[in-house]
């Protein structure tokens, strides 16, 4: 060892390796250096981006010339040392992995030296998955349900389809209805776009009042031209009684049903609205009819939607039950609901241009139920989940509960979020999530504020957006 030292030592100037490189015997030290080729790893044997065994106990990096590592700067695997070995030009690290998870190994820039040529090899990041565990793997994930789809639609779905368990894609909620205020105010405290804006029917009644009108589609028009991807809700308000219905009270209209979320509540039917003749289905068929003359506006500009009505049907399983009059009687009427939806806006309209979403609602112990409410691969192109933690867990559970409930698949993703999940934390262990949708905060883009109403600061969802794991918009093809 004084051997290789007395060599590098006097060498590798500004930098403290004394007791730093690994231990060597003088047998390993080279008789000659070449220092007039570039210093380089030329080989690896886990390619960037490619699938390997979670069985490989060993990375190994081919260097054009003799090594040794500096153990003061280790090689790390998704942030933690690992430990590295060397002999002649080639540098071992052993490792321990998981199925189904993503890895990013990096190397940094003083890591491994060129004994004898006085030089660092250039810092380099691998990253890699895993094989197994409950990840849907692309090629299983069905097409989309309506064949007659618009070519701009299938080229969404099939972009989201290829980023499926590599990438996560941002997204934020509009600011109540149908702006992109919210997105804004990301865009002013990180510098980046989101890649999908979300846009809610819930004024619907109102819509044609000089505060708002769903027939200016210019922030989904900004939006999709810039690149950027299309999504919306339908917070369905309907009227709270006949007498509200007759009356066209629209402040007497609710989604949530009598006792839920505050607010007058409603004791609309679903049962009712489902029979023909009645005043619960003419309400609802032309909400429906409503709803897809703005849809039709969307697909005569070209624009796919990620379209996501009846979320969170279910309510909660543990607890107190529904939370909105489509899911107040069970799984039978939303799910007939749904069918009607789907008849009344494809077949009927023709509307071509959406991507069907169903919101399942996730509760540990409660899968079976949940599996028991989803409408099936048949009538759903994409399952979401909507999550409210206070930390920044990657949320394994609920994504192996609905990659499970769609037997891997159909693409799984987090509808709704407040804390945004960690994309380091997610894609480490395994939770493959398609995109995240950050709840707005009310007028958080004039209140003056850098943190929203869930905890998330500036500069956390700056971190996020950085993340080598995060698509934003500035990072999307056309699909047009």
């Amino acid at each position: 060892m004084k051997k290789i030292y007395n060599k590098i030592l006097p060498l590798l100037a500004g930098v403290a390796l004394t007791g730093a490189f690994a231990a060597c015997s003088d047998d390993d030290a080279p008789t000659g250096a070449d220092t007039s080729k570039p210093f380089v790893c030329e080989a690896v044997n886990v390619e960037e981006g490619t699938e390997v065994s979670p069985e490989l106990d060993v990375i190994t990096l081919q260097y054009s010339h003799p090594v040794a590592v500096n153990v003061a700067s280790p090689i790390t695997l998704n942030g933690e040392a690992q430990t590295s070995t060397y002999k002649d030009n080639t540098v071992s690290v052993q490792v321990s992995l998981q199925p189904g998870r993503s890895y990013a190994l990096f190397v940094p820039a003083n890591c491994v030296a060129h004994i004898n040529g006085a030089r660092f090899a250039d810092a380099m990041t691998i990253n890699f998955r895993t094989t197994g565990g409950t990840v849907v793997d692309p090629s299983a994930i069905l097409p989309l349900i309506n064949t007659n789809a618009t070519a701009q639609t299938k080229n969404v779905y099939n972009f989201l389809v290829q980023q499926n368990g590599k990438k996560v894609l941002s997204g934020a909620m509009a600011n109540v209805n149908n702006n992109n205020d919210f997105a804004g105010w990301i865009k002013s405290v990180t510098g980046k776009d989101v890649a999908i804006t979300g846009y809610d029917f819930i004024h619907l009644p109102e819509s044609g009042q000089n505060w708002i009108d769903y027939s200016d589609i210019t922030p989904a028009k900004s939006q999709w031209e810039a690149n950027g991807l299309v999504s919306y809700m339908w917070h369905w308000r309907v009227p709270t009684d006949k007498a509200a219905y007759d009356a066209k009270d629209v402040n007497k209209y609710d989604s949530s049903i009598k006792g839920e979320h505050g607010g007058s509540g409603t004791e609309f039917d679903i049962r009712e609205a489902l029979k023909e003749g009645t005043w619960q289905n003419e309400c609802i068929m032309a909400d429906i009819d409503k709803v897809a003359g703005y849809l039709k506006l969307l697909q005569n500009a070209n624009i796919p939607v990620l379209w996501r009505p009846l979320h969170e049907a279910a309510g909660s399983y543990k607890y107190d039950g529904a939370w909105f009059w489509w899911g107040r009687y069970g799984d039978e009427y939303t799910k007939k609901l749904w069918d009607l939806l789907y008849d009344r806006l494809v077949n009927h309209h023709g509307l071509n241009n959406l991507i069907w979403v169903w919101t399942a609602q996730y509760e540990q112990g409660f899968e079976a139920q949940m599996t028991a409410s989803y409408p099936g691969n048949d009538k759903v192109d994409i399952v979401g989940v909507d999550i409210y933690a206070d930390d920044d867990n990657a949320q394994k559970a609920a994504y192996d509960a609905l990659a499970a409930m769609t037997q891997g698949k159909r693409i799984v993703t987090i509808s709704e979020t407040g804390r945004i999940q960690n994309p380091d934390k997610c894609f480490a262990e395994g939770a493959a999530w398609s995109w995240f949708n950050l709840w707005y905060t009310y007028n958080q883009h004039t209140s003056g504020n850098t943190t929203d109403g869930f905890g998330n600061t500036a500069e956390s969802i700056k971190a996020v957006l950085e993340s080598p794991f995060v698509i934003n918009r500035g990072d999307m093809p056309s699909l047009k």
